[in-house]
């Protein structure tokens, strides 16, 4: 699956979702604070959905932000389990710690020096062990 398929994807389970709860295009568009042209341009996969985007709408939709991504299980089960590794993280997080591991996983993947993220990764690893120092 190449990444306009899986955009495409992503967007006919946003409008199942949708349509599924009864919320019309104006009305979910409305409550993510965009304009309904570019909800529709996310639902038929013609504009990639950002990850803090993808967020919202999975909590206005009141579902699992991994429905967006449950593909082809058959196809990768490592990629798939560590898609859930991130739902479950975000599922578990509430309130401002939820934003900032959103915010942090959108910067990182803008980041297209390979060298700079594996250094981001150290320095996270090493600033969470317990016995580093703040």
């Amino acid at each position: 699956m190449t990444c306009n398929d899986l955009d495409a994807r992503i967007g006919e389970r946003i409008r199942s979702q949708r349509k599924k709860i009864g919320l019309s295009q104006k009305e979910l568009a409305s409550q993510l604070d965009i304009v309904f042209q570019q909800l529709q341009k996310h639902e038929n996969g013609t504009s990639r959905v950002p990850a803090s985007r993808l967020y919202e709408i999975a909590r206005v939709l009141n579902t699992p932000i991994s429905h967006f991504f449950d593909v082809d299980e058959h196809k990768s089960v490592a990629r798939t389990s560590r898609l859930s590794d991130v739902s479950a993280i975000m599922d578990v997080q509430k309130g401002k710690m939820a934003k900032q591991v959103l915010e942090l996983i959108t910067a990182f993947t803008k980041i297209k020096d390979e060298n700079a993220r594996a250094d981001i990764v150290s320095l996270v690893v090493r600033f969470s062990k317990p016995n580093t120092r703040s």
